[in-house]
């Protein structure tokens, strides 16, 4: 029994001294950096945790940037582009290493995106990690509502837990300033509210992306010294996301990726960008991942406000989901598919197929093979 007691003393004094030692050099690579951008939000947060890196680069800053959008990705100051390999089921910690990377780069500002969901852990990430100094909110929708709770309201209570003390919070998300500036207040940091109104003075930028990630990732730059102008011409050449939002076109078929924008309201507002004549027959595509049930109720929720034609089911538990989307639209078609291969692109009239629910797996075969067989064309996105 007392050896038992010993060991388990010196195993414990060991992963003390382990935590102290982790602690000491996160604090000299935080050391090394200027700023910490950490960006937060339901949609839009690889995008403009992208766009808010080629701007600062543009004014001259050393900046490491790391996304965890449809595959995890690091682009260094060099400009060399790495693929985050994990060997493991994502974890927080993995924002400590690209800290240190930072640092050891020559960078002096890292711009992250937040991958944290439950809100302890966006808590830890972003004050006892990472340190951050600049925090940014793109929108809160309704998302991930297994963890962070059942309205609007209670996820930006959650997106709010990685803000900064003393230091700047942007957000282009307006339906709830007076939680935003009371939240503020408490942490003793400023407040921005960015507005997509702004960018008259600068032609194209509208049409870049959405106008509020324009108009944010902007505001962020120069608020740590780039000259707007400088600003955008980096935004403007920003690398998206290798499976943001696409669109393709085929024989009488238009084919859109929206497989990284899960909640109901940013695909419906896709969808009113992207839709054709009333002809168009409408066929919502759902790439279903097993371990994301919630997402699964979500797509049918989407299904029952869009009302399509058709329902096709690629990836998990197509049978479960299929009962869904059945209740949800009993006049639709719901077909299940084993493979990307097997979806038709051809078809004798019009019809426009909206590829939703998630990335992974067959939802990038799905994509490749449009990028192969379809035609891209451009995307507007000068709408709200």
């Amino acid at each position: 029994m007392k050896n038992t007691l010993i060991i388990i003393l010196v195993l414990f004094l060991l992963y003390l001294a382990f935590l102290i030692r982790e602690a000491v050099l996160v604090r000299r690579a935080r050391a090394r950096l200027s700023h910490v951008v950490y960006v937060n939000g339901t949609r839009g947060k690889s995008t403009v945790t992208r766009m808010i890196a080629a701007g600062l680069q543009a004014g001259g800053h050393r900046v490491l940037c790391k996304t965890t959008g449809t595959l995890p990705i690091a682009i260094h100051p060099d400009g060399h582009q790495e693929e985050i390999v994990r060997r493991a089921p994502a974890n927080i910690k993995e924002q400590i290493r690209y800290l240190e990377t930072a640092a050891k780069e020559g960078a002096d500002i890292l711009v992250i995106e937040c991958m944290a969901l439950q809100p302890e852990y966006q808590r830890v990430s972003g004050k006892n990690m990472l340190h951050c100094d600049v925090g940014v909110i793109t929108n809160a929708r309704l998302d991930h509502m297994d963890v962070m709770g059942d309205t609007r309201e209670d996820i930006l209570t959650c997106l709010m837990e990685m803000l900064p003390e003393n230091g700047r919070i942007f957000t282009a998300e307006r339906d709830f300033p007076d939680m935003m500036e009371a939240r503020a207040k408490k942490l003793g940091s400023t407040l921005t509210i960015t507005d997509e109104n702004s960018l008259g003075d600068l032609p194209g930028a509208a049409a870049l992306d959405f106008p509020e990630n324009v108009a944010l990732a902007l505001g962020v730059c120069e608020s740590l010294g780039v000259e707007r102008k400088t600003a955008f011409e980096g935004i403007r050449g920003f690398v998206r996301d290798p499976y943001a939002l696409s669109v393709y076109e085929g024989e009488n078929t238009v084919f859109v990726n929206a497989l990284s924008a899960n909640d109901v309201s940013s695909t419906q507002m896709i969808y009113d960008k992207i839709r054709g004549d009333e002809e168009e027959e409408l066929v919502i595509l759902i790439n279903n991942r097993g371990d994301r049930p919630a997402r699964a109720r979500d797509m049918a929720r989407l299904v029952k406000v869009m009302q399509p034609a058709r329902v096709w089911m690629l990836g998990d538990n197509q049978e479960a989901l299929g009962k869904l989307c059945e209740k949800a639209a009993p006049q639709a078609e719901v077909k299940g598919f084993d493979v990307a291969e097997e979806i038709p692109f051809a078809c004798e009239k019009p019809r426009l197929i909206l590829a939703v629910g998630n990335i992974k797996k067959e939802g990038i075969r799905l994509v490749e093979r449009a990028r192969a067989e379809l035609k891209e064309k451009e995307v507007n996105c000068d709408v709200q």
